[in-house]
C-alpha cells in the first residue's frame, strides 16, 4: 500500500513533466505579431493548443477569453500564444496541484488544483484589464495627435496611420484597422453602403467608448475641410471627460483611505478601550 502511494504520485509527476517538455512557449516575433491579424497568427496549432481549445469550449466562454487574450497581446503580453495554449497551461498547473491532493488528502487540499487551474486565466484577465485601462489613458492623446495632423492639412487616413505608428495598445488597435484595410482593399472609413475597417475594428474591441471614437473618426473623415475643427472639439471633449474621471477616482480614493484607516486604527483602538473598561467588571463576575 505504501509503495502504491509513492509510485502513483511519482508516475503522475513524470507524466506532467513529459508533457511540459512538449509545451510550446510563446515568445518571439513580438514586433511582427503586433502588426498582423491575431486570427492569422495562430493558424498552425500544436497538439497542446488543440487539447486546450477543446477544454476551453467545454468550460469557458471562448469569445470572452479570446477577447481578453487579444487585449493582453495588444499590450505586448502573451505574444505568439493562443487561448488553447493558456488553457493547456492551466491543465498542467491543475495536474501539479493533484499531486498535493494525493500526497496530502486533506479537504483543503482539494482547493489546490482548482486554484492552480484558475491562476493562468486570472492572470490573463488581469493583464487584459490593465491594457484596457491604458487605452482610456491614451485616448485623449491620440485624439489630440489626429486633430493636430488634420489641422496641418494631412488627409484623415494618413493621420490615423501616423497615430497607429506610435507605441501603445490603442495605436495597435488602429494599426489593426489600417492593416485590415490594406489587406482586404476595403476603405478605412465608412462609405455607404460599405462599412469602414476602422469602425469595425473599434466595434469589435468590445469597449463602447472605442466604438464611439471610431464612429466619430468616420464622421470627421466625411466632413472634409471642416473635419479638422470637429476633430479638435472631439479631442477637447475627450480630454475634459478624462480629467473628470480622474477627479472622480481621486474622490473615491479618499473615501477608500478613510475606510482603511477606520478598519486598521479606529476599530482596534475602540476595542482596546472597551476591553480596558469592561475588564474589571468581567473579573468581578468571573471571580464571583
Amino acid at each position: 500500500m505504501e509503495a502504491a502511494q509513492i509510485l502513483i504520485p511519482l508516475s503522475l509527476a513524470l507524466l506532467v513533466w513529459g508533457v511540459a517538455q512538449n509545451v510550446k512557449v510563446g515568445g518571439g516575433r513580438a514586433a511582427k505579431a503586433l502588426s498582423e491579424y491575431y486570427a492569422e497568427r495562430t493558424e498552425k496549432k500544436t497538439k497542446q493548443e488543440t487539447i486546450g481549445e477543446a477544454v476551453a469550449g467545454k468550460l469557458l466562454s471562448v469569445k470572452t477569453w479570446e477577447d481578453h487574450l487579444r487585449w493582453a497581446q495588444r499590450g505586448g503580453q502573451y505574444v505568439g500564444q493562443s487561448l488553447g495554449g493558456v488553457v493547456f497551461q492551466s491543465l498542467l498547473f491543475a495536474g501539479a496541484g493533484l499531486l498535493v491532493v494525493m500526497v496530502n488528502p486533506a479537504p483543503l487540499s482539494l482547493l489546490v488544483p482548482v486554484m492552480a487551474f484558475a491562476y493562468p486565466l486570472v492572470r490573463l484577465r488581469s493583464k487584459a484589464n490593465t491594457v484596457r485601462k491604458r487605452v482610456f489613458r491614451t485616448l485623449p492623446e491620440t485624439a489630440a495627435l489626429i486633430a493636430a495632423e488634420l489641422a496641418a492639412g494631412t488627409a484623415p487616413d494618413v493621420a490615423v496611420a501616423r497615430a497607429a505608428a506610435i507605441p501603445g495598445p490603442l495605436s495597435t488597435l488602429l494599426r489593426e484597422a489600417v492593416e485590415m484595410s490594406r489587406g482586404t482593399g476595403r476603405p478605412l472609413f465608412s462609405r455607404k453602403p460599405i462599412s469602414g475597417t476602422l469602425v469595425e475594428a473599434m466595434g469589435a474591441s468590445g469597449i463602447p467608448a472605442l466604438h464611439a471614437f471610431g464612429s466619430q473618426l468616420d464622421l470627421v473623415a466625411s466632413k472634409g475641410v471642416a473635419g479638422a475643427a470637429l476633430m479638435s472639439e472631439i479631442a477637447r471633449a475627450l480630454g475634459q471627460e478624462y480629467r473628470a474621471k480622474l477627479q472622480s477616482e481621486v474622490e473615491k480614493l479618499d473615501s477608500r483611505l478613510v475606510l482603511v484607516v477606520a478598519l486598521f486604527f479606529f476599530v482596534p483602538f475602540v476595542a482596546l478601550l472597551l476591553f480596558a473598561a469592561l475588564n474589571p467588571i468581567l473579573t468581578v463576575f468571573l471571580e464571583g
